[in-house]
């Protein structure tokens, strides 16, 4: 059937033909470039899915690329969401299950694998791998060209201010930045400034950002200045990244909770060759560090051990996976939960050793609050926030691993009859002190409670090191 071009509206005309404007952009750029295919003929996906055609409006010879050359791999990462299930938690940030070691597969089109011998190298082994992966003829020019014409630096105003570090620093803001460059005109300006002079009871934070939190960027130290042997190194583009976020602990009963949401505590950053009995081992938790044991006879000896060398069992619950501590002197806390749960009609819950599965062998959901459990009943819940394939720029040995990139400050406890240091003793039972328990420095504990080394009256005294662990100290 022919149709007949004069018949047809001007708008539509014009709708078919091609811009006049857009045929000289093509035929300069087709004459600059010395590209003769957008991919590469000896890459992956052959010859047969490029072909040339010569056009008049184009150009002497214009490429065509099949779309099917750019198709990914039909790889699915995620399962399915079945089995027995305590607490189905559902929301926006929470995904499907997703199976993290088909990650790799999945992405394996993308020109991230390899690393350089030397940090020096990074930028030159970066450019290079997306040349190959643009698979053009490039000169080293036109290379520098196309990468400027695709510079981030674009969609810069000019009008963005600086900052000294890529992380929040922790301390003092420069007095340059309270200067806004687009003026006060603008509304949204207007109503922080003003919610900012209302804001009296917080005069100390209008000086400092990020006061509660240390952001700590993972190192880019150079393998070559490694002089301790950390393990085997990471493969970038084939081995895994997680990053769990730890939250605060708290008091827990039937009645409502008036918390409107966990608070943070710290992430820690784990590869996928890792086991999860390593992620436990980064776990803080003062009810670790002591024994509840009556010092109160003789505050000078200290028991040597520790609540986790006496009790060190403890699991991991998730994805509706129990995976416990195995290790020599540890028992199934599991146990009693899962025959509860058969009881219920819940299901018949897995359970699996931590010491023997990877992080990379996980089915787990993003978003999903998980819980860790150790000292009998002591919970700690967190998340997995992300999942990713290593870096060039990651720090690639196993052994650098796990390690902190956000640490909340944590409150400390001071001394309730002096208020000036933090506090090392718990005092419980004591008539002369108006609180209990009650917290004491060292020096208040000894002045005021003892004379000439004995105790007066009756009291237990409790050993508190819950100051000690709080890595971010005050200014100055």
């Amino acid at each position: 059937m022919e149709t007949d071009a004069t018949c047809m509206p001007d708008d539509i005309e014009a709708f078919v033909s091609p811009c006049e404007e857009h045929t000289e952009l093509n035929n300069a750029e087709t004459n600059q470039s010395d590209c003769k295919n957008i991919l590469n003929p000896q890459s992956e996906y052959g010859e047969n899915n490029i072909t040339q055609e010569k056009s008049a409006s184009v150009g002497p010879a214009s490429t065509y690329v099949d779309p099917e050359a750019f198709k990914i791999g039909n790889v699915n990462i995620y399962a399915e969401d079945i089995g027995p299930k305590l607490y189905p938690v559902k929301g926006n940030v929470v995904t499907p299950p997703i199976i993290t070691k088909k990650l790799p597969e999945a992405f394996n089109y993308l020109p991230i694998y390899g690393r350089p011998q030397s940090k020096a190298d990074l930028e030159d082994f970066q450019n290079n791998k997306i040349r190959e992966y643009v698979g053009c003829d490039f000169s080293d020019e036109d290379f520098d060209k196309l990468a400027k014409y695709c510079s981030p630096e674009h969609l810069k105003t000019g009008k963005e201010l600086t900052l000294l570090t890529n992380v929040p620093a922790y301390g003092l803001l420069p007095k340059d930045m309270n200067k806004n460059k687009d003026g006060d005109i603008l509304n949204i300006v207007k109503k922080f400034k003003l919610r900012v002079e209302r804001d009296r009871r917080n005069l100390y934070v209008k000086k400092l950002k990020y006061r509660g939190m240390r952001l700590l960027p993972l190192s880019q130290e150079d393998p070559e200045d490694v002089q301790v042997s950390k393990g085997p190194q990471l493969e970038p583009g084939k081995d895994l990244l997680f990053r769990v976020r730890f939250y605060r602990p708290f008091l827990c009963g039937k009645e409502r909770n008036n918390s409107r949401h966990s608070v943070f505590s710290c992430d820690a950053v784990m590869p996928g060759c890792g086991a999860l009995a390593a992620l436990r081992e980064r776990v803080v938790c003062a009810n670790d560090a002591t024994v509840r044991l009556d010092v109160a006879a003789a505050p000078h000896h200290l028991p040597a051990t520790t609540a986790r060398d006496l009790f060190p069992s403890g699991f991991f619950f998730i994805n509706n996976v129990f995976y416990v501590d195995e290790r020599k002197g540890c028992i199934d806390y599991s146990e009693p939960i899962r025959e509860w749960a058969k009881k219920r009609g819940l299901g018949d819950f897995p359970k699996k050793d931590m010491n023997s599965v990877r992080l990379d062998e996980l089915v787990l959901k993003l978003g999903h609050p998980e819980v860790y459990v150790h000292q009998g009943n002591c919970e700690h819940l967190f998340t997995f926030s992300e999942v990713r394939l290593a870096g060039a720029r990651d720090p690639l040995f196993c052994g650098q691993y796990p390690r902190h990139t956000a640490v909340l400050q944590h409150q400390t406890v001071y001394c309730t009859t002096c208020a000036e240091f933090g506090a090392k003793w718990v005092v419980v039972g004591c008539a002369r002190v108006p609180f209990d328990p009650a917290f004491f420095c060292e020096t208040c504990f000894k002045l005021y409670l003892y004379k000439d080394g004995q105790k007066i009256g009756d009291f237990k005294a409790y050993s508190y090191r819950g100051n000690e662990m709080n890595i971010l100290k005050p200014l100055g």
